[in-house]
């Protein structure tokens, strides 16, 4: 959602006088094309809402799927006294805590954006992960020292028939062959604390990616899919422009890319036309739509007229 519903939402800079647009606009107020900004949001349309709405019901079906073979695998892996199970069950709330954040971005993403909190509330979706995954990793560790335990002292009877069916209704291979095995021989018990460090191990890994992923987002580091270099490269490859400074890349949240960046044209240049041909190349070339630009000459006196206020990244925290 785009909270000011700026149609590209990018700086236009040309030579003016900054007396007479004082007089002109007030010497405040921003402009965005033709429509004044006052942080009012013009709402999603009909399709959108809908949209997200499907998205939503998917959503919830995929969590109450998830929670119920959860709660299965957790009674069933206390009864059967199987840390792998619950190990299972571990990587089941990974899933549940992925699809309910989702769920829950997609709900706040109608939610209004306000003066303090200019680019809504994106990033609930970032925090949310990073709880969950402290969450996941708190549960893994400790699922770690039980089996540790449990193999130093040679303690804990596990039923291999129960834990066979539990993980047969997760639908969980690896747990099942284990249980399968001590179902046939009971005092092979270590296969369940075998499974549990190997499926600890899993539910650690899967969880890497994510974090960072999380971590270059709230560090604001330049998206991964996107080469801050050859974008610069393709920008001064233009005749018209001289140079390229404060290059800033950075999202949001997963996936809402935005960038900034000054450009210097040559004297003889339209700046405006130069400001849409750079704004055109970015989107097509890296599917970035929101942008601020400004595009300006040598010893300029630069006025600034949009929607997004030209902030340094490292600033913009206060603004999320």
């Amino acid at each position: 959602m785009e909270p000011n519903n700026c149609h590209d939402s990018h700086i236009v800079e040309v030579q003016r006088d900054p007396v007479l647009e004082k007089r002109r606009f007030g010497g405040g107020n921003k402009l965005c094309g033709e429509v004044h900004c006052e942080f009012e949001n013009a709402g999603t349309s009909s399709a959108d809402a809908a949209e997200r709405s499907a998205s939503m019901r998917k959503l919830l079906i995929a969590v109450v799927l998830c929670v119920i073979f959860m709660t299965v695998e957790v009674i069933g892996g206390i009864k059967a006294n199987s840390l792998s199970i619950l190990t299972d069950a571990a990587h089941l709330l990974s899933d549940v805590a992925a699809f309910a954040i989702s769920l829950f971005s997609l709900w706040a993403s109608g939610w209004e954006a306000t003066p303090r909190q200019s680019y809504g509330f994106l990033r609930i979706e970032i925090l949310g992960a990073l709880v969950s995954i402290q969450l996941i990793w708190l549960l893994a560790g400790i699922l770690v020292y039980e089996a540790v335990v449990r193999i130093i002292h040679e303690t804990g009877e596990v039923n291999g028939f129960l834990m066979f069916v539990v993980s047969a209704f997760g639908l969980s291979v690896g747990v099942m062959i284990g249980g399968g095995i001590i179902w046939y021989k009971p005092e092979w018990m270590i296969v369940d604390l075998i499974c549990t460090l190997v499926f600890s191990i899993v539910v650690l890994w899967t969880t890497i990616k994510m974090l960072r992923d999380i971590l270059e987002v709230l560090m604001e580091s330049t998206p991964r899919e996107i080469d801050a270099t050859k974008l610069q490269t393709g920008l001064l490859e233009m005749e018209e422009v001289v140079a390229v400074h404060e290059l800033h890349i950075w999202a949001i949240t997963v996936g809402k890319i935005l960038l900034a960046c000054h450009v210097k044209v040559t004297p003889e240049a339209d700046a405006d036309l130069v400001l849409d041909k750079v704004v055109e190349y970015i989107r097509k070339e890296y599917n970035i739509s929101h942008t601020a630009v400004k595009a300006g000459k040598e010893s300029t006196v630069y006025a600034a007229f949009t929607c997004i206020i030209p902030v340094d990244p490292w600033d913009l925290q206060q603004l999320v």
